[in-house]
């Protein structure tokens, strides 16, 4: 395997996490401190330390100390283009499965 491949899928596999993509979202806008992140999340302090390092040692987000609070925001605002393209591909691929949950939701609704 290639270095470019096996660092490509070392990132896809940051990526794959439901909890670190909630944390990317939660940074979109604004920087957040830890115990913001996890008082969100509902995640315990340990759990989203590990993922907050992961995604820095993966340069997608930074943080910055201000009165010994790290505050983290995200480093390269590309990643949410790739995360929107793949969004977009996943529903494309799964359009018909979509459509069958949304059906499901309309009958339960009127049942």
């Amino acid at each position: 395997m290639s270095e470019l491949r096996k660092y490509t899928v070392e990132f896809l596999k940051v990526l794959a996490d439901p909890t670190r993509l909630v944390i990317l979202d939660q940074l979109k806008n604004s920087e957040k401190s830890s115990s913001e992140i996890q008082k969100e999340l509902r995640r315990s302090q340990s759990t989203i330390s590990k993922h907050l390092n992961l995604l820095i040692d993966n340069n997608l987000i930074k943080f910055e100390k201000k009165d010994n609070i790290k505050y983290y925001k995200i480093k390269n605002n590309e990643i949410f283009t790739l995360i929107s393209s793949i969004n977009l591909i996943v529903t494309t691929i799964n359009k018909e499965k979509f459509k069958d949950l949304r059906d499901v939701d309309v009958y339960d609704t009127l049942s």
